[in-house]
């Protein structure tokens, strides 16, 4: 399987364990010494290694954002930087179960690790959600 090729199917499991709300599965798709640059809105929140990130995950799915899902707005864009180091980049789109959705970019660098690609960062910038007309904020 060429490098663009296993880099597009790891980032679709990715999104159909995120869809599940499985912390720990999304968290198998990160080296253990892994780093996340959480990107809503400005905030810049930095998980390190698996452990912060199934904890962060946990929260999103289970206590920020219960029920949201996640799709890709197009395949995205790999580029090769060595043998065993590609970056990886695209669009995508966060639903909430209301129906609303934010938009927003990833770029994320993986590393094989054995047969598998693995994130070992990850970059998601979405805007903010918006704020409700009727809210006092």
């Amino acid at each position: 399987m060429k490098v663009e090729e296993a880099i597009y199917a790891e980032t679709e499991a990715f999104r159909q364990a995120w869809n599940k709300g499985d912390a720990k599965l999304v968290t198998s798709f990160f080296t253990d010494n892994a780093i996340r640059v959480d990107g809503v809105g400005a905030t810049g929140a930095t998980q390190r290694g698996r452990n912060e990130l199934e904890a962060a995950y946990n929260r999103l799915f289970h206590e920020t954002m219960t029920g949201i899902q996640m799709k890709y707005l197009d395949k995205g864009e790999v580029r090769k930087l060595s043998p065993d180091i590609v970056v990886w980049q695209g669009n995508l789109e966060i639903i909430r179960p209301d129906g609303t959705s934010t938009k927003g970019h990833v770029v994320e660098i993986f590393k094989k690790v054995n047969d598998r690609w693995l994130i070992v960062e990850a970059h998601p910038k979405v805007s903010s959600p918006p704020v409700p007309a009727n809210s006092t904020e």
